[in-house]
Parts: structure tokens; C-alpha cells; sequence
């Protein structure tokens, strides 16, 4: 099935939700996309492994102490999540909803497909976690006004069909002064401009028959993948009393970027990682917001 990267963001695109979800449940957000663990078997050995994957692949900005610590810490603040409602939109395998329940948060953790629910549940039974697990549609949250204190979404909402209408849920249930942390992916990174636009649109050809948007959407997941600039996501979220916006990236990958030296440098991360950080914190492929009701 071919993806849909769609620029239009007001939900004209929406009639797409149906195969969006259905990609979704064939493809749940394991971050094994190579099927190197072979068929998932939901055990606490297969969980371990695939948030190893997760946890070492963000340790070069937002967890760099990984195993240790909380998965993506240096942006989301579990420090200050005890005792209040917090919810996590596209909990995908359950990794970071196990993080905000251990938090001391009342936990609420939503996704659009019954595949990801089943694996959120499971991780919480095999580790004794609770939380309200429930699949549901972002852009039509089943939660009351002002109701949630936190919200949390990890490059979930640029799949989505509307996201104007997602952001508008995450206002309206967000209590006055609540926050919402999200990421999506930036436009205005080396990984779309420089190895998505340049390298593989210009150099090998593919924009002679694509947008560059088609090139982004077809070396990513999702049936609708999104990149936005700054401007885009702060007129999105133009509600919101503030919006501080920061950029990370994955281990050993940035370089990749840059005519796939990546490579290359790899046998010498521990030199090269300094330099990858700086890139990152600049031109990574992560947007992330942190937004104030």
C-alpha cells in the first residue's frame, strides 16, 4: 500500500482514517520494522527488546543515560506527573504510558487501533502498572472539558487524518494552565531537506515523478506522514498560551543525513556524538512542543 503524505493539515484528507488505521493495526509501533525479533511474542523478554531498540536509538538527546532513567526525560517531566491526570495519545506498544504510570500519575493512555491497546495492556499486566487503557480516536476524545492536566503524544498526531482537530481535543480537555507535549516531524531537518529532498529527490530522481513530500512519506511509517516547519506547528497551535519548541533526533542516524556518511562515522559514535548532538539540537527530524493551555 502506497503512503499518503498529505501537506494538508484542516482534515480534507480525513476520508484517508479508515486505511490509516488499518495500516496501523497491520503495523503496530513496535520499532522492530525489520522483524529482527521475529513475530511478536508479548512476554517481558520481547518488551525489554523493543524498547531497547527505542531507548538506545533517542539516547543521543532525550535519554542519554538510557538504560537508566526514564525513556525520552529530558522532555517529558515525569518528575512533576505525581497525582495528576495524564494522558498519552497514541500509546502504541506502551512504553512511555509504563513510564507516566510509574510517575505517580493517574494514567490515561489512548490509541487508534485494538492492536496497540492489546500490547499497552499486556506490558501493564506483566509489569503490575494500572492505568485506563482504551482505544480511541484522538480527534474525538472521550474525555470531559478541562479534565486532564498533562497530555503527552510521541510522533503520533502527523499521522493522523486532521490534526487541527486533534490540537483542538487537547485544548478543550487540558485544564486551564495544563500542558501538552508533542512531538512530530520537522520539515526543516537534514533528514527532509538534505537526504530526503537533495539525496534521493535530486540525486537519484525521485522528484521527477514525486513531491517531496511523497519522497519524506515513502522512508518513514505511517499511511499519512507529515513534516512541519516551526511556523506551521505554532500557527496549529495558536491557542495555546505558549509554545516552546525544541529539536532531537536518533543515535547514529543524523549523519546518515549528510549523503549517508552515517556509516561511515558509526565505529566512532563516542568521537562523532558530540558533534551529532549539536546537529540534532539544530536539524533533527524531531519536533518537539512543549504547550501551555
Amino acid at each position: 500500500m502506497p503512503k499518503f503524505n498529505a501537506k494538508l493539515l484542516d482534515g480534507s484528507e480525513s476520508t484517508e482514517n479508515k486505511d490509516n488505521k488499518n495500516w496501523w493495526q497491520s503495523n503496530p509501533m513496535t520499532y522492530d520494522w525489520d522483524k529482527k525479533l521475529g513475530e511478536p511474542i508479548f512476554d517481558k523478554k520481547y518488551f525489554q527488546d523493543i524498547d531497547e531498540i527505542f531507548g538506545d536509538g533517542h539516547s543521543l538527546v532525550n535519554n542519554p543515560n538510557w538504560p537508566n532513567g526514564s525513556i525520552l526525560e529530558n522532555f517529558i517531566p515525569y518528575e512533576s506527573f505525581r497525582g495528576e491526570r495524564v494522558l498519552e495519545i497514541g500509546c502504541g506498544a506502551g512504553l512511555v504510558s509504563s513510564h507516566i504510570a510509574r510517575s505517580g500519575a493517574k494514567l490515561h493512555a489512548i490509541d487508534l487501533t485494538e492492536q496497540a491497546i492489546l500490547m499497552t495492556k499486556k506490558r501493564f499486566d506483566l509489569s503490575n502498572l494500572t492505568g485506563d487503557i482504551r482505544q480511541m480516536d484522538a480527534e474525538n476524545l472521550e474525555f470531559e472539558d478541562d479534565s486532564m492536566d498533562t497530555i503527552v503524544s510521541w510522533g503520533v498526531i502527523h499521522h493522523s487524518g486532521n490534526m487541527v482537530a486533534i490540537l483542538d481535543e487537547i485544548y478543550r480537555v487540558l485544564r486551564p494552565g495544563g500542558r501538552a507535549f508533542i512531538m512530530v516531524y520537522n520539515q526543516n531537518s537534514l533528514r527532509y531537506n538534505v537526504y530526503c529532498r537533495f539525496w534521493l529527490g535530486v540525486m537519484k530522481l525521485k522528484l521527477l515523478s514525486n513531491t517531496v513530500e511523497a519522497v519524506a512519506g515513502s522512508v518513514t511509517d505511517g499511511y499519512i506522514a507529515r513534516h512541519l516547519n516551526k511556523n506551521e506547528f505554532e500557527e496549529l497551535g495558536c491557542k495555546f498560551s505558549s509554545i516552546q519548541i525544541t529539536f532531537s533526533d536518533e543515535k547514529t542516524t543524523i549523519l546518515k543525513y549528510l549523503f549517508g556518511i552515517g556509516k561511515v562515522f558509526r565505529p566512532f559514535y563516542i568521537i562523532t556524538r558530540p558533534f551529532e548532538r549539536w546537529l540534532a539540537k539544530r536539524w533533527g527530524w524531531y519536533l518537539e512542543a512543549a504547550l501551555v493551555k
